[in-house]
């Protein structure tokens, strides 16, 4: 704990976590509400899929460009251009109401979000010495998904309590106070010179990237699916009540990455991903097999324990086997993965629920973590026990 002590007292740290709390609330308030507001103004299924989906195409075509921006530029600069498109986007809301108009909207969110995000990670894994990085990013992780749990977990009631436009309003006025503690309170981190670098494509076909790039993707292939279909599939059902699914959610993902820096020590990063991903698994697979409120929380709970471990383990285990120079390019391909994942799990279930229904796309989601989860494995974990073998 003494460490966590020097951690919280780093000023440089608070700043990345309050305004990583902050910027993920505010950008996530919206997440659980916005596929329920599409289907009451009539969107379709895929509709919905490619709206929600969209972001992360954006998100995948900045995304590897913020890495380099981040490493030639420093973190800092970055993540507030991203959180002033962000605002801007999220202001956009008031006034889109077309097929298009929310398809380009979610296009620029998800340029916004992904500058942000490569510039935050970044700025988080740069604010210690390379032996607390790790304590850095898991408390990182924390910050997020406090902010991304409490916003999914309490949109529903706000929305249903205060309108569509309302819940805009609120999540700019909290973007707003993260932006001015990046502005008035964060010092510039200046990139890191004297040291060569690796060229880009030597860095993205690593298979110390590229794994656990396929893990993440798995990942929020998962949870998209969740985040997306969890409301519809209740809709379809009957009128099942799905906030049990995002409180759940809150609580075991927050829960996980307050314990992810515990788990790293009891087993190897690449190992605690594994096991994370097929909870993953296991959170789409109980919807397949019967949705209800008791498999809604379930289904919370195991997805938001494997999410809540993946991310940072990965984010250790790149950072560890990067060279310190890559930093932000490293962040920025595993990043991009995540960005993937959301654009498939959206777009291309949304397709399968029009044609076969909802069970179907839940367990075509299962599947796809599961041979995910089987490449990854193969890839580092048996590399690692190979390894250990031998020594």
């Amino acid at each position: 704990m003494p460490q966590m002590g020097m951690l919280f007292a780093n000023r440089q740290f608070q700043n990345i976590a309050v305004s990583q709390m902050l910027t993920t609330f505010a950008s996530n308030l919206l997440v659980p509400v916005l596929p329920v507001y599409l289907k009451l103004q009539n969107f379709s299924d895929t509709q919905i899929g490619l709206i929600m989906g969209i972001a992360a195409l954006g998100a995948l075509l900045i995304r590897p460009l913020a890495g380099i921006g981040v490493d030639v530029r420093g973190s800092k600069p970055v993540l507030l251009v991203g959180q002033v498109m962000i605002g801007l986007c999220l202001a956009a809301y008031l006034w889109v109401s077309s097929f298009f108009a929310f398809v380009v909207l979610r296009l620029g969110q998800g340029i916004a979000v992904a500058l942000y995000g490569t510039g935050a990670v970044t700025f988080a894994s740069s604010v210690e010495t390379r032996e607390n990085t790790a304590s850095a990013i898991s408390m990182y992780a924390v910050c997020t998904m406090v902010g991304v749990g409490v916003a999914t977990s309490i949109g529903p009631f706000f929305f249903a309590a205060m309108g569509f436009q309302r819940l805009i309003l609120i999540s700019l006025a909290i973007l707003a106070i993260a932006v001015l503690v990046m502005t008035l309170r964060a010092a510039a981190i200046a990139p890191m010179t004297g040291v060569e670098r690796t060229p880009v494509m030597d860095i993205m076909r690593s298979k110390d990237v590229m794994a656990p790039t396929i893990c993440l993707f798995a990942s929020n292939f998962a949870s998209i699916t969740t985040f997306t279909f969890v409301p519809l599939i209740a809709l379809a059902e009957g009128g099942i009540p799905y906030f049990p699914f995002f409180f759940a959610f809150m609580v075991a993902v927050i829960s996980a990455r307050l314990g992810v820096q515990y788990i790293t020590k009891l087993w190897p990063a690449e190992r605690a991903a594994t096991y994370a991903s097929l909870l993953n698994v296991g959170s789409v697979a109980v919807i397949a097999i019967h949705p209800s409120t008791m498999t809604f929380i379930l289904s919370g709970i195991l997805v938001g324990l494997g999410f809540g471990v993946i991310f940072p383990s990965l984010a250790v285990y790149v950072v560890e086997h990067t060279n310190p120079a890559n930093k932000g390019t490293a962040l920025g391909t595993l990043s991009t993965a995540g960005d993937v994942g959301n654009a498939m799990g959206a777009a291309v279930l949304g397709v399968v629920a029009d044609t076969f229904g909802y069970r179907v796309l839940f367990w075509v989601s299962a599947a796809v973590v599961l041979v995910c989860t089987y490449y990854f494995y193969m890839t580092l974990v048996q590399k690692a026990q190979a390894v250990e073998q031998n020594a």
